[in-house]
């Protein structure tokens, strides 16, 4: 049911009334990487990607001090929303390192669902036939362009594609409050980061990163 049911909604939001378009990219919130599996059943011939970053600074886009608030040693953010209540598949990881999930710090409890994230695409990756590939942030537009399009997902890149892809690149697509310019923020992310975010990336993200630079692609 839940096969036919991604079907459905993939092939409603994927409606159009122009002949010239064919092809379509969808790009799936960091969650729904726990859910590759259920896309690789829907749509076993399609290949897909994951975008991956330098863990400090993944780390910094959910835990920069200069916008996240702490109180009581918990902080608001996305990748610690699950803290009182951890799901099995991290539950697991930190055990796996060593640490009891119930006395993490909020940086290593985020790096540690981060690392979920991670694992659950290389797992995806590595199943038999898998039409998965990992593509790591710097110099992503470029990499898009001149590899990734077409050659990993066989499509021509044509100069009004290569237009779009960088017309499109210089938006923020995370902005809730209206179009906003992209801004590259890689250099401000490691220099504002903390001792602790450093420390929490290294315990729990600095394998994943490692094997997912090994299966990455347009490099």
């Amino acid at each position: 049911a839940h096969i036919q049911l991604l079907k459905d909604v993939v092939a409603m939001m994927g409606r159009t009334n122009s002949p010239r378009e064919s092809n379509m990219f969808y790009k799936v919130s960091s969650i729904g990487s726990k859910r590759i599996n259920l896309f690789q059943q829907a749509f076993p011939d399609v290949p897909w990607i994951f975008i991956f970053r330098d863990p400090v600074q993944t780390m910094m886009s959910h835990l920069d001090p200069s916008k996240v608030t702490v109180v009581n040693g918990q902080a608001a953010a996305v990748c610690t929303k699950s803290q009182r209540r951890p799901p099995f598949d991290l539950v697991t990881l930190v055990e796996a390192t060593g640490y009891d999930v119930y006395e993490l710090t909020y940086q290593e409890f985020c790096a540690a669902h981060l690392a979920t994230l991670c694992e659950s695409a290389l797992k995806a990756m590595t199943k038999p036939h898998s039409l998965g590939k990992a593509v790591e942030y710097d110099n992503l537009v470029d990499k898009l362009i001149s590899s990734v399009i077409p050659d990993h997902f066989g499509i021509e890149m044509t100069d009004e594609g290569k237009a779009n892809i960088l017309a499109i690149s210089k938006t923020y697509s995370k902005s809730k409050g209206g179009e906003q310019t992209w801004v590259e923020d890689s250099q401000r992310k490691e220099v504002g980061s903390t001792p602790e975010i450093r420390d929490a990336s290294d315990v729990f993200l600095a394998e994943s990163y490692v094997k997912l630079k090994q299966r990455s692609i347009g490099r």
